[in-house]
């Protein structure tokens, strides 16, 4: 039973999505898959400090099955843009997730990082503000009073 009796019950059976980390020299190429948080951001560095011994210029890390992505995960996104840059190449992030692409225009990323969306991306709010997130559905609407009612 909720703790809030005039609250829906939100089920939160839900699954951890597996990590996945495909490294492909050749192509310069690093795919990231599930959550690209603080347990996982180590395994992406060391994949892409694997291509500091190839030739090709730019490398990417393809983003489109990222599901979630906290502050380890943008800190990763930065320190790979400066490995990539120490060693004379570039990093484009491919086909950023929707929920990555919209939190790096969020924190202000885009402006260091290359992204190369698979599709376009999200607009500007009014007067060029940036658009909050969308509040997906772990939040659940509910009144909030600033004085409590009188009994």
């Amino acid at each position: 039973m909720s703790p809030h009796p005039d609250l829906p019950e939100v089920p939160l059976d839900l699954a951890p999505v597996p990590f996945r980390l495909d490294v492909d020299l050749v192509g310069a190429t690093v795919a990231v898959a599930g959550e690209l948080d603080r347990e996982h951001v180590h395994l992406l560095l060391d994949g892409l400090a694997a291509l500091a011994d190839g030739v090709h210029r730019p490398w990417s890390v393809d983003a489109a099955e990222v599901v979630f992505c906290d502050a380890a995960g943008l800190r990763a996104l930065v320190t790979a843009h400066h490995l990539a840059r120490r060693h004379g190449c570039t990093l484009v992030v491919e086909r950023p997730s929707p929920c990555l692409h919209r939190l790096i225009l969020l924190v202000g990323l885009d402006q260091m990082l290359h992204l190369r969306p698979a599709g376009p991306a999200p607009g500007p709010a009014a007067a060029g503000r940036r658009p909050l997130p969308h509040t997906g559905p772990l939040r659940v609407g509910h009144p909030v009073r600033a004085v409590p009612a009188e009994v």
